[in-house]
């Protein structure tokens, strides 16, 4: 390889534009969420439990529909409520 070739070669990778610097990572629309959930019956029981925010809004509703549901349709015996 002649010394101009070499020459060439080497400017050429230092001239190259620098890669585009990292942006940001994004808002993570729907983060993680931990909270600790007290355990009935026992004053020292807790455990920690992680989800996503739109799972705890699901979590919610759906107890939030349990219990609507128990107080309408009450208990009946033989159901074990």
């Amino acid at each position: 390889m002649s010394i101009s070739a070499a020459f060439f070669l080497l400017t050429s990778a230092q001239a190259a534009p620098a890669a585009a610097p990292p942006t940001p990572p994004a808002q993570d629309a729907d983060p993680v969420i931990c909270q600790r959930i007290e355990e009935t019956g026992s004053r020292l029981g807790s455990r920690k439990v992680c989800m996503r925010k739109s799972q705890w809004a699901e979590q919610r509703n759906e107890d939030r529909m349990l219990i609507d549901r128990s107080q309408i349709v009450g208990c009946k015996q033989g159901t074990g409520c």
